[in-house]
């Protein structure tokens, strides 16, 4: 139920002020001076102020009233205040609106242009709560300069990011294609902080999560009542971008259902929220991406060819980790020092065998996979030192050198193997027929831990 704090030194105001809106839905709560009213809106959840003007007898210039009105604000700058006084001139209207009051009511007030304002009042209320929360949870998005640093030394990243620089000079749609994990989420946001759009929001939706049911309010928003749970007005995805960015992720998981939705707003460029009968641009920029092969899903009829011409005006394709394999180590380093900031413990190092045994990995998670291998290498390495051990690349920690092995057990029977290269595959098999496990690997070979780890070192 929202709240309507009641500012009057007229306890017979009050309460007819009480009857009407008590009535209407609201609760309702009285104080008679504007001291009162700072210390009641300080510590309690109020949704909008009905403030008196005068409050000393025999005063009727309205400057308590506008005193009033600017602490109010500095308490609560989202809090709407509605004015109301007997002694109604057009100069203190003004002033009153100035200094930031939502509305000014004449005594004596007429009940329905009273509980009109309240209601219309409350709601841009909530709106701007809703937009407040959004701006803050998207600020670092916000900034007029960058705030996604790609770590790469691999000329196929390279190009890609010289591509979408370009691009982000014009407002054309981009659909970004790739394996799961690739960071498709971070080349979006770097297309829209190099563009002009870059102090915009960047607002980003996972479209696998949206139901069909919810579609609707998700991108376009609803006005409060449109349907059974919509409590209160919400400002949807296209509204939130129209200065910005709209990247709507995992597009292959609409429905058919709503990507003609979808669709139609791209074609129109235009819009309704859900309860609303009025007509919004569509201004965003959009990006998209998807891990699926779209020609694929269009042929089996899973996904609409107009649609797909809509969002790749330019397709750029994220390669995988593994076709970059110069970055696997500077990525792993620089996570290693954020994770170990982030939960404050000494920087490890990679040892040789890491990196080695990182090298052999194909990563089918791609970056994300090697973020969490090293968010935990964080807490399983001992001695601020990764071992391939710590790595549990795969599950298995040493499944990942399984195409290695395969590849050397062939080459086992080759005359023309060193000693040096014979030993380092019989540590590996070892290693791998005790799942991973250095302790019992080094012991079926009468080895120490360490004695093992320098071995391993050696064959770096």
């Amino acid at each position: 139920m929202k709240k309507v704090l009641i500012v009057d030194d007229s306890l017979d105001i009050q309460a007819s002020l009480k009857f009407l809106l008590e009535d209407e839905g609201y609760a309702c709560h009285g104080v008679v001076t504007p001291e009162a009213a700072f210390d009641y809106v300080s510590t309690q959840e109020v949704d909008l102020v009905l403030l008196d003007m005068n409050f000393t007898q025999d005063t009727t210039s309205g400057k308590e009233g506008l005193m009033a009105i600017a602490k109010l604000i500095q308490i609560d700058p989202l809090l709407p205040i509605v004015v109301m006084t007997g002694w109604a001139t057009l100069d203190l209207a003004v002033a009153a609106l100035k200094q930031g009051a939502a509305d000014f009511i004449a005594k004596p007030w007429d009940d329905e242009r009273l509980a009109h304002s309240i209601k219309v009042q409350i709601e841009k209320r909530a709106d701007r709560q809703h937009l407040a929360r959004l701006s803050a949870e998207n600020e670092h998005l916000k900034k007029p300069h960058q705030t996604v640093d790609f770590v790469t030394q691999s000329e196929k990243k390279q190009r890609v990011l010289t591509q979408l620089t370009q691009l982000a000079q014009s407002d054309m749609n981009i659909l970004l294609t790739g394996e799961n994990g690739t960071g498709k989420s971070y080349y979006a946001q770097y297309v829209h902080e190099h563009s002009s759009r870059a102090r915009g929001s960047f607002i980003s939706i996972n479209m696998g999560a949206v139901s069909d049911e919810l579609f609707n309010s998700e991108l376009f928003g609803h006005k409060k009542g449109a349907f059974t749970d919509a409590k209160a007005d919400r400002v949807g995805a296209f509204t939130l971008a129209s200065d910005g960015s709209l990247f709507l992720d995992e597009i292959a998981n609409l429905s058919l259902q709503s990507q003609a939705k979808l669709l139609q707003v791209l074609e129109e460029r235009k819009y309704v929220a859900v309860g609303s009968h009025k007509v919004l641009d569509n201004t965003a920029r959009i990006i998209s991406a998807t891990n699926c092969q779209l020609n694929e899903a269009i042929a089996n009829n899973q996904f609409r060819q107009d649609l797909y011409y809509r969002l790749n005006t330019v397709e750029v394709e994220i390669p995988p980790l593994r076709a970059c394999a110069e970055d696997i180590l500077p990525l792993a380093e620089r996570f290693l020092m954020r994770f170990s900031q982030d939960y404050k413990k000494p920087t490890p190092s990679i040892m040789p065998c890491a990196v080695k045994a990182l090298s052999v990995y194909d990563f089918p998670g791609n970056v994300r996979e090697l973020k969490h291998m090293m968010e935990r290498a964080v807490f399983t390495c001992s001695n601020a030192q990764i071992f391939a051990s710590d790595l549990a690349l795969n599950t298995t920690p040493y499944s990942a050198l399984q195409s290695m092995n395969t590849a050397t057990a062939s080459a086992s029977e080759n005359h023309d193997l060193t000693l040096d290269e014979i030993i380092e595959q019989a540590l590996f098999k070892r290693l791998e027929f005790h799942g991973g496990n250095v302790s019992k690997a080094a012991k079926s070979l009468g080895l120490s831990r360490s004695a093992w780890y320098r071995k391993m070192d050696k064959y770096e």
